[in-house]
């Protein structure tokens, strides 16, 4: 069976073993969908044969590789080719130690991965002839420039199987190096350096590397081994350190040296007790860098013997292929590898012909790794790397894993603190059934979280002001991963770089100070109760001490958290529909580069410009052609200036005050709308009784209330304005406009303030649950979109739900929806001045967001729905949404019980849609579907014959605080 392909796996065409390539870009990981991909390339892409070129074309355009293929770079190739991953293999996949994998992507159980195992095939150094008379060491790739190749007998054979463990990287420091100068931590961004080059004749210059060019066509920075091609002139003004020039010498030869002359350094943190926040120079030169100040940070260094548990974690090189690397004991390494074996030869290059520099430098062919992986249960096994597969659901806010901290949702307020709250139990994590969502916890009776949070805000946000665990001396409980708050702020996994801020393992404590590194360290274990092994990878003497949680503040993230991406709009939770002129959160649309493709041998490309100049043209968004309402043109120009009107905007707007007859078409769809074909009739809410249904849009005489979020925003008195304002709402009162299960309301002394309250359509998460929306019709309007403010209740107290309920649906309110101009969409998918409606953003919202898998709602991922490996992701959001909309219904009716003033209430001038939706004896009695409905779900769930699917069945986890969910619904009936 041919396994699943992931971005990083090193891939061999299944009929050629020895080609090797690297996965850039697969159908399912949307990270890597940057639109227009060529654009960053040297030369352009091919594609196998097999592809079509309408595919290849789509692909060159959205970055998207169609299903079934992926984009591989193969070694030696200078272009990148995309081909279907049924003519690979896979040799290896790269994993690091803090990565999360699952055996299978159908597995609720998950692992991380605290060791890594890998072997490598190595090449020595080689023998290369220069234009017939010249010999050099060294190394070459697959495409050596002319007059340069390898001698007949003088390419060593390869050794084969050497642990990683016994190399270290052979240069440094590199791009992405971590390094200490004073009392900081930065990563290094660019290193400029000289070379020294061992030439034909023996002598030896230093040159400049932006002098030389690989003999190979490489471009990047040059390392020992390597046979750099320059210039008699470079030679002539070169440093000579053997020899001096002579115009004979052909300007080639082995670079023997790498000189670092200066990094440029992104300073990250500061040892904790430093006085000074001043950050060293980002530029450090070669006095800075031979100082006794200036250190690198070697992941790779352990303890002579590592003390504790078996789960500490072992950083080695990350292999890649055509690295170069040094035996850290070449001596013994002689003796291990002496030819009597299988596994080859070591052979070593005397410095004596060599000048006195040390060219014995290795560079690796091929590896495959094997991992320790510590499992949910708190099992640990020993696996291949391609028999696991990266976890989808890295992102569930309900995971947990063992070692973790976490605590109880209920919080309490401090004596006298009202803006200071904390949890009833703070515990540890000691192991987790995933398929149950349930862990054991191990509670610290001792530990103290503190929350800051806002009285005046609606949304449930709080922020870490203090935390301490302390020991973890409790009970075992079993507890609903759904009744449990993992802080971020509190919690480390391995791999982690470290400050510390007490000095715990040595008598006296304290911060450490600067000398001898030890305010620096990484994780290597997170132990079940509740401290931490961090190694002090930059001291003299290596060693794993042990650490209380509170007293370590993360300063880099093994899993890149707060890496910043380039491309990708907004916070990543976000979606690209195709539906006319409505997109959720997506990717934008940066144009159509014209680049060429090629086919699978390499050697021909299609000419194809003509093709895509029609289709750009097909994708440019048409001139538009305004009109008024008579069918009369505009010109643009009367558009944005909003100086036009028609014979019915004369009138006073008669129409605007509170219809007496309901709507009488079931139509979701308004006049002049296009409604998406997500929505539809059989998704919407109960069928009304006419009677006495509240009406779907009335305009109140009342005040507008202080929980409106634009309240406070100013009314423009501008003829203009209005008039448009006065059309938005005369396009929403037109009888069948407004869909089933929308209710609106505005003020007749703001008529720019609008609230919106969504009933959620069946069969979907969100069913029978209430969701409001405010509107704002800005000055500007329309040449700016409405502004819209969703309010995430919180849930009450040890109901469970924490949590966005759409990846669009922001806890802060924010909603992403390109009609709303917080989000880049497509041509055409944006608000338009002359085209784009109110009306059609709530459409919008009920069709796009308020959907039966709101999973595939995050950023680019439309190419995941229908993957094996989405569907339990998919599962888990749904359930954990279904959770939340139930709690929004409790928040609801317990607001209209509630008869005092409370701020943010956000139901004022919905008060009669949701009584006769919820309670009324004549109406839908939405509260007695709710909770049928959910009586169902879990009967069907606690019976355990199906899988969870997040929307008929759920786990048992969730099960938990959905029956007390339950109970508080039927005392609300």
């Amino acid at each position: 069976m041919d396994r699943p392909l992931y971005t990083d796996d090193v891939v061999a065409r299944k009929t050629n073993d020895n080609q090797l390539g690297v996965i850039e870009r697969t159908h399912a990981d949307v990270d890597t969908h940057e639109p227009h991909p060529e654009r960053q390339e040297g030369e352009p892409i091919k594609h196998d044969r097999e592809i079509s070129q309408a595919a290849f074309r789509k692909f060159q355009r959205d970055g998207v590789p169609p299903k079934g293929t992926v984009l591989v770079r193969w070694e030696g190739k200078e272009s990148a080719q995309l081909i279907p991953e049924a003519k690979l293999n896979v040799v290896d996949r790269e994993l690091l130690v803090g990565d999360v994998v699952k055996k299978d992507v159908r597995d609720a159980m998950s692992g991380v991965v605290i060791n890594t195992f890998t072997k490598c095939t190595l090449q020595p150094m080689c023998d290369i002839k220069y234009r017939d008379n010249h010999v050099l060491k060294g190394l070459l790739g697959p495409y050596p420039s002319p007059g340069i190749r390898y001698t007949a007998t003088g390419k060593p054979s390869l050794v084969i199987d050497v642990p990683a463990s016994e190399l270290m990287y052979a240069e440094s420091p590199d791009d992405e190096s971590l390094v200490i100068y004073k009392d900081w931590i930065g990563r290094v961004e660019a290193v400029t350096s000289n070379i020294a080059l061992l030439l034909a004749d023996g002598c030896v210059v230093d040159i400049g590397d932006e002098l030389a060019e690989h003999a190979d066509g490489e471009v990047d920075a040059f390392v020992v081994g390597d046979i750099a091609l320059t210039k008699k002139g470079h030679l002539r003004t070169g440093r000579w350190i053997f020899g001096q020039y002579t115009p004979n010498t052909p300007p080639v030869g082995t670079v023997v040296q790498v000189r670092t002359l200066s990094i440029e350094v992104s300073w990250l943190q500061r040892r904790i007790g430093c006085l000074s926040d001043v950050e060293p120079p980002a530029l450090l030169e070669r006095e800075e860098l031979e100082s006794e100040h200036f250190h690198l940070y070697d992941k790779t260094r352990r303890p002579s013997r590592t003390p504790g548990s078996s789960t500490v974690s072992n950083s080695e090189i990350d292999a890649q292929l055509s690295l170069r690397v040094r035996f850290k004991d070449l001596a013994g390494a002689c003796v291990k590898y002496d030819g009597s074996t299988s596994k080859g030869k070591v052979p070593r290059i005397d410095r004596q012909s060599t000048r006195g520099y040390d060219i014995n430098l290795f560079e690796v062919v091929r590896f495959h790794t094997n991992v320790s992986v510590q499992w949910q249960d708190l099992s640990i096994t020993e696996e291949r790397t391609i028999n696991l597969v990266p976890d989808a659901s890295i992102d569930d806010e309900h995971a947990a894993w063992p070692g973790e901290i976490v605590h109880t949702h209920d919080m309490a307020h401090l004596p006298d603190m009202p803006t200071v709250e904390q949890p009833s139990k703070v515990g540890v994590v000691q192991s987790v059934n995933a398929a149950e969502r349930m862990a054991k916890i191990k509670w610290a009776p001792e530990a103290v979280i503190h929350y800051t949070v806002d009285a005046d805000e609606d949304t449930g946000f709080k922020s870490l002001l203090t935390g301490a665990v302390g020991s973890t001396t409790g009970e075992v409980e079993d507890v609903s991963l759904y009744d449990i708050e993992a802080p971020a702020a509190m919690n480390v996994r391995r791999g982690d770089i470290v400050l510390i801020a007490n000095k715990t393992w040595t008598a006296g404590g304290g911060a450490p100070g600067p000398e001898d590194q030890e305010w620096l360290g990484e994780i290597v274990d997170t132990c079940l109760d509740g401290t931490l092994t961090v190694r002090l990878g930059a001291a003299t003497t290596v060693q794993d001490v042990n650490v209380r949680r509170e007293d370590v503040v993360v300063a880099i993230r093994s899993d890149g958290t707060g890496d910043i991406d380039d491309w990708e709009g907004e916070d990543g939770f976000d979606e690209l529909l195709d539906g006319p002129e409505v997109a959720l959160n997506g990717s934008g649309d940066l144009g159509v580069w014209h680049g060429q493709g090629g086919s699978d041998d390499g050697d021909e490309f299609d000419d194809y410009d003509d093709e895509m100049d029609s289709e750009e043209d097909e994708d440019e968004e048409p001139e538009a052609k305004y009109e008024d309402e008579n069918g009369q043109p505009m010109d643009e120009d009367e558009v944005e200036n909003e100086d036009w009107e028609s014979e019915d905007d004369d009138d006073e707007m008669p129409d605007l005050i509170p219809q007496k007859t309901p709507p009488t078409s079931h139509s979701a769809t308004p006049p002049d709308t296009e409604l998406p074909k997500d929505v539809t009739e059989t998704e919407q809410a109960p069928t009304s009784n006419p009677a006495t249904e509240p009406d779907q849009y009335i305009v109140l005489d009342v005040a507008v209330p202080a929980s409106h979020h634009y309240a406070k925003e100013p009314f423009v008195e501008n003829a203009t304005h209005m008039k448009r304002v006065q059309k938005e709402h005369k396009i929403v009162q037109k009888p069948g406009a407004i869909p089933k299960g929308v209710y609106v309301r505005t003020w007749e002394s703001r008529l720019d303030l609008i609230r919106v309250i969504f009933i959620g359509p069946t069969d979907t998460p969100y069913q029978d649950a209430p969701f409001v929306i405010d509107f704002y019709l800005p000055p500007q309007f329309p040449s700016e979109p409405p502004q819209a403010y969703f309010h995430s209740w919180p849930a009450d107290r040890g109901l469970g739900g924490v949590g966005r309920v759409n990846p669009n649906l922001y806890e802060d309110g924010k909603i992403c929806l390109s009609l709303l101009g917080t989000w880049e969409g497509n041509k055409g998918e944006g608000w338009n001045a002359s085209r784009s409606t109110l009306l059609q953003v709530i459409v919008s919202l009920l069709g796009l967001v308020l959907v039966r898998e709101p999973y595939f709602n995050e950023a680019g991922y439309e190419p995941l729905a229908g993957l094996e490996s989405s569907k339990r992701p998919s599962a888990l959001y749904s359930e954990t949404t279904y959770l939340r909309a139930r709690t929004f219904v409790i928040t609801a009716l317990s607001r209209l019980q509630d008869d005092s003033d409370l701020p943010g209430r956000s139901l004022e001038g919905l008060e009669d849609a949701v009584r006769w939706l919820y309670w009324a004896p004549d109406g839908p009695r939405l509260v007695d579907k709710v909770v049928l409905n959910l009586e169902e779900v879990l009967k069907r769930s606690e019976a355990g014959d199906a899988e969870p699917d997040g929307l008929t069945v759920m786990s048992k986890g969730v099960c938990i605080p959905l029956r007390r969910v339950l109970e508080r619904l039927r005392q609300l009936q």
